[in-house]
């Protein structure tokens, strides 16, 4: 329209005035542009009334042509009462209308002068409403004159709810990092923090309001400026992963372009912590690089566990190399005594013809040596109750602690081979009760054992890691099989008299 002017105004200046076919010419020319353009658009002249109203219109508003050319009734195609359109507001040059209609939903354009633009959703717009991006202009003829108005509209209701859905899923992300019991953040492309969730908060000690923005993460961690594990991701630098992390990172099994590591960190916390930590690249739907995540495990406690259960068990393997070297010698011992005395009982039989006289003493001599045997034997016992006893309140309460831990897979098969050894030691009551009721199950035998030993159901259900429920029926089985059904005799009571 401006060109269209400016060529007027240069044939006005030289004293020419278009004809009249020219000026139909030109007409048909606008509304062939008009109509046939694909993007929605009305035009209304200087008295509100609709002079044009394209295909593309006709198609979104459901409103053909001829059923609003010549009158002023464009609102209908996006309101259900009556009320201005932007183009009525320009046309009656009421621009502070514009704000009391599309509050907070305009502004003016950059391209045009006496042009405005604005996003809204239209509910009466189809069956469940649209949202529209529509701009409206001023027109003037040759001489300056408002002469109308024209209005442009777009679709932009699918965009709209891809952007929506692009929100809530980045809000949905930041709830659940938010919310995640592992500490964790996300640097963006310029290692800048986009996110740093509350776990790492607590972490770290900083606070996310100081980092959000920043490139400062690796505060954290060090007191140097370093590359974190995400830094090195986002550069693509995976050549200096090993590097940074020489002997403590590796690529993750499950994720691509993911690395793990295990390390110390001795400026985090008054005493330094270890932390397991995952990093990996994050790309968008068109598979471009766009930052990097990183979570970070506090697994100090573990660490310190597993410090604690080697150096229990190389204290273990101590004592019972010491107990087992005890035991043997008193094995010899006890063989050499019986040797000496089978040796003594022959040369006995020997003599008895000769010493019948001296029965009397020998008898004497025989009851001495029988107190000495019975001696040895409450030695022997008393050597094996205090073993038992040391096991079960020394050893074995470590035992159910560190398996109450967070062990992996090789900590946890050590630590049973550990607590089977110690079943083994201390086993004389299963094996007097399985030798007895050769039908016990294993589970029953374990069941009974912790009967004698004076667990309850409940404890007994969580050292199984089984329920109460389970439980009473071993307990009811083993009853049975005892020969102690529909009788008023107590399990353990009974159990304790085949120690």
């Amino acid at each position: 329209m401006e060109k269209k002017s400016i060529h007027r105004e240069e044939r006005q200046s030289a004293g020419r005035h278009p004809s009249s076919d020219s000026l139909a010419n030109e007409s048909r020319i606008l509304y062939s542009l008009i109509q046939g353009s694909p993007i929605p658009t009305f035009v209304i002249d200087s008295d509100h009334r609709v002079i044009y109203w394209n295909r593309a219109l006709e198609e979104l508003s459901g409103i053909q042509a001829g059923d609003v050319i010549g009158t002023r009734q464009q609102w209908r195609a996006f309101y259900t009462s009556k009320r201005p359109c932007m183009a009525d507001l320009l046309v009656a040059e009421a621009f502070d209308g514009i704000e009391r209609w599309y509050t907070g939903k305009y502004s003016k354009s950059r391209l045009v002068d006496e042009a405005y633009e604005a996003t809204d959703f239209f509910p009466d717009l189809g069956p469940s409403g649209r949202w529209l991006r529509f701009t409206a202009a001023v027109l003037r003829d040759a001489d300056g004159t408002l002469v109308g108005a024209v209005e442009t509209l777009e679709d932009i209701t699918e965009r709209r709810s891809a952007e929506e859905a692009l929100i809530e899923s980045e809000n949905k992300l930041k709830s659940v990092l938010q919310g995640f019991p592992i500490s964790a953040f996300l640097i963006d492309r310029d290692h800048e923090v986009v996110h740093w969730n509350q776990a790492l908060e607590e972490l770290s000690g900083i606070p996310a309001c100081d980092v959000i923005g920043t490139s400062d993460h690796w505060r954290a961690f060090y007191k140097k400026k370093r590359p974190c594990m995400a830094d090195l991701l986002v550069d693509q630098a995976l050549d200096k992963v090993s590097h940074w992390y020489t002997g403590k990172a590796s690529r993750s099994a499950l994720i691509e372009e993911a690395y793990e590591a295990t390390d110390f960190f001795p400026d985090l916390g008054p005493s330094g912590r270890w932390l397991r930590f995952t990093a990996a690249a994050v790309r968008n739907s068109q598979g471009a690089l766009i930052g990097a995540i990183e979570t970070l495990e506090d697994i100090t406690e573990s660490k310190k566990a597993e410090q604690d259960l080697r150096k229990a068990h190389d204290s273990l393997e101590i004592r019972v190399r010491e107990r087992t070297k005890e035991l043997i010698e008193s094995s010899r011992a006890l063989k050499a005594e019986v040797v000496e005395r089978r040796q003594t009982e022959q040369k006995l039989k020997k003599r008895e013809m000769e010493l019948k006289v001296k029965s009397d003493n020998l008898e004497d001599v025989n009851t001495a040596l029988k107190v000495l045997l019975k001696q040895r034997e409450e030695d022997k016992r008393e050597l094996e109750e205090k073993i038992l006893a040391n096991v079960k309140e020394i050893l074995l309460p470590y035992v159910e602690k560190l398996k109450r831990t967070k062990l992996d897979e090789h900590q946890l098969a050590n630590l049973k081979v550990i607590e089977t050894n110690l079943n083994d030691i201390i086993s004389p009551f299963i094996r007097s009760l399985t030798t007895k009721y050769l039908d016990l199950t294993p589970r029953e035998v374990q069941v009974a054992t912790l009967v004698k030993e004076g667990k309850t159901t409940k404890e007994i259900a969580e050292l199984l890691h089984s329920s109460t429920a389970a439980v009473d029926f071993h307990r009811n089985n083993i009853r049975v099989k005892l020969g102690l059904k529909n009788k008023k005799a107590n399990l353990r009571t009974h159990l304790m008299s085949y120690l």
